[in-house]
């Protein structure tokens, strides 16, 4: 019987209820590269044949996108609780980065059995670098550039994947007086009075006009002894000649519209400058201000030149493009990479840290190639090195 305080008989007016039972032990998830299913670390279910796993990217590059979901989650989330724009556009890379270096991806290169670093086995950069006297045959190289320029880039992917040291200026794009070099030139030349990137001075000979730098390059490469005939040869093969132009006309195209879709894309892309070591502090804070406004207003102009209705949605044809393209094979060159790998990689190596990278990565299939070229390529630090020393 069950008395309450004033002694009366509340045993029948109390319904019987069961003992609670106590709530399942949570599963513990393991992290993985957020465009990929994530999985319980204990699953023992047996994976079906019929499925294709993407393969992983590796470390520095899961670091980069993980850092772009975090930003690109925080500014939902903070759009409504933080109404003006410049606010999120200033502290929301901030936080990212601070989540990003407080809370790291748990998935790190790990030594493998079969020897070497890496997720999938022994892996090996191949020894495709030329030898020290073919690199000193060629003439020294300066590059006039915009950081985010991915015809730039295009270029210094080649240069890169072979070795070949090279400086670089970074051209001033309010200002632009870096382009004196181009008007000093006499008037019959061919690159006299042009202003645009890149430029590139091979010794004492001025090049304009990315196709035609890429073209004096690999000439410049076969001479040397850099490239050998057949590698020359297959350079200048029509389809890898239509790939590279399918990089300039669609590829870069497409780039600059989803590069600067909204301000703060624009604002991020455009914090390249506050590293130019040849701009004052007022070039940096007037090109950062500026300078995005006007690329973030004249995306619109691009996208009504080029009818591009969704400039997401072209992104993601286009990559497909050249995924189908690939088919089965690691590269578009077989088991190395030729001219139109090259083109294809350092064009979006110039999107490198932004949200149009994270878009790529999450909805194409272009991340395991992306690495592969990674890994063959190198990083750009001799070209930030010479520039610094410069």
């Amino acid at each position: 019987r069950i008395l309450c305080a004033r002694g009366r008989d509340v045993s029948r007016s109390r319904p019987h209820r069961p003992a609670a039972r106590a709530p399942p032990p949570r599963r513990r998830l393991a992290f993985i590269p957020f465009y990929e299913a994530v999985k319980p670390e204990s699953s023992t279910r047996p994976q079906s044949p019929k499925k294709k796993h993407r393969e992983r990217p590796s470390t520095s590059l899961s670091c980069a996108l993980y850092r772009q979901k975090i930003i690109l989650r925080t500014q939902t989330m903070t759009r409504a609780a933080i109404p003006m724009g410049w606010i999120r556009t200033a502290l929301i890379p901030a936080a990212a980065g601070a989540c990003v270096a407080l809370y790291p991806p748990r998935h790190t290169l790990c030594e493998s059995k079969g020897g070497g670093w890496g997720f999938f086995g022994k892996r090996s950069i191949a020894s495709h670098a030329p030898e020290a006297s073919s690199i000193a045959k060629m003439p020294a190289i300066k590059m006039y550039q915009y950081e985010i320029c991915p015809f730039c880039n295009k270029v210094k992917a080649v240069l890169d994947y072979h070795k070949i040291p090279y400086s670089t200026v970074e051209v001033n794009p309010l200002t632009k007086k870096e382009f004196k070099v181009t008007k000093e030139l006499p008037e019959g030349h061919p690159a006299h009075g042009y202003r645009r990137v890149p430029i590139a001075a091979f010794g004492e000979e001025i090049v304009g006009d990315s196709p035609v730098i890429l073209a004096k390059l690999v000439d410049e490469m076969a001479t040397a002894g850099v490239i050998n005939k057949q590698t020359h040869a297959e350079w200048k093969d029509p389809k890898v000649a239509d790939w590279v132009k399918w990089c300039d006309s669609k590829l870069a195209v497409l780039l600059f519209p989803n590069l600067t879709r909204t301000y703060g894309d624009s604002y991020q892309a455009f914090g390249y400058v506050m590293d130019a070591p040849n701009f004052t502090m007022v070039d940096k804070m007037s090109n950062l201000m500026a300078g995005s406004l006007a690329m973030w207003l004249a995306q619109g102009k691009i996208k009504k030149k080029y009818a591009i209705e969704d400039e997401r949605e072209a992104l993601k044809e286009c990559i497909g493009d050249w995924v189908k393209g690939l088919g089965e094979k690691s590269f578009m060159g077989g088991d190395q990479p030729n001219l139109a790998d090259l083109a294809v990689f350092g064009t979006m190596r110039a999107v490198e840290g932004s949200p149009t990278q994270a878009f790529v990565m999450m909805e194409t299939e272009l991340a395991p190639w992306y690495e592969r070229m990674m890994l063959q390529v190198g990083d750009r630090s001799n070209a930030r090195t010479a520039r610094l020393a410069e």
